[in-house]
């Protein structure tokens, strides 16, 4: 990467974080171009350079998001197709929860605005394209029953995940709970389709897993939390 990249990523990434910053502070609605380019110490003509408006800075967001996610799926490369699926789900999950006033006025607000539909279709396919890609891979190893699709139960998983991350966005689950939900979720459907080593290595991490749903199990951890452990 040149020097220039450098600086442009490096004013990127800046903007980003003043960006969630802000949202998260007054809604993505009282956004506005001038104040971000204040908080981020850039010109407005260069905000407007680097990303073109409002909608491209959430593309923006998840194109981070993705290659976050993307990044710890080619560092478990050489493990089994289960810690490649749980290492997509886990730095999803980092990620949403690293600034959660944010991420849940971002789920919000891909849930009711029109203008956002795009960007959640285009990043639930990316998304399911990866998780395709995982399971294909499993099921050439052996280690996924070949009657599978995998296009049909990566977009089913994906689903599984959007619901339990709304969930979360309404504060219906905590964080502990909401990374324990994804797990969970994703380990139950893939334990129906693995086979061999992999369906034992599903087997041990279930009960674990299960243990964070266990009714009562938030607020245990909330009586925790006020006793200080």
């Amino acid at each position: 990467m040149g020097l220039l990249e450098q600086h442009q990523a490096e004013r990127r990434g800046r903007i980003l974080a003043a960006a969630r910053r802000l949202i998260a502070a007054h809604g993505y609605d009282g956004l506005t171009m001038r104040e971000l380019a204040r908080e981020s110490r850039v010109s407005v003509p260069t905000l407007y350079n680097l990303f073109g408006g409002k909608r491209a800075l959430l593309l923006g967001e998840l194109e981070e998001t993705f290659a976050a996610v993307a990044t710890a799926v080619e560092q478990a490369r050489g493990t089994s197709f289960v810690e490649r699926a749980l290492a997509a789900c886990d730095a999803g999950n980092r990620d949403l929860l690293a600034v959660p006033r944010y991420t849940r006025e971002l789920v919000h607000l891909f849930l009711v605005s029109e203008e956002t539909r795009p960007l959640r279709r285009a990043t639930a396919d990316r998304y399911i394209a990866m998780m395709m890609s995982i399971l294909a891979e499993g099921q050439a190893a052996g280690d996924v029953a070949a009657w599978v699709d995998p296009a049909v139960l990566a977009r089913r998983m994906f689903a599984h995940y959007e619901h339990t991350m709304i969930q979360w966005a309404q504060e219906e689950l905590d964080a502990e709970g909401f990374q324990a939900a994804t797990r969970f979720g994703m380990c139950v459907m893939l334990r129906a389709v693995a086979r061999g080593g992999a369906a034992r290595e599903l087997e041990r991490c279930l009960p674990v897993v299960q243990a964070e749903l266990r009714p009562g199990t938030a607020a245990r951890r909330r009586s925790r939390a006020r006793k200080g452990g």
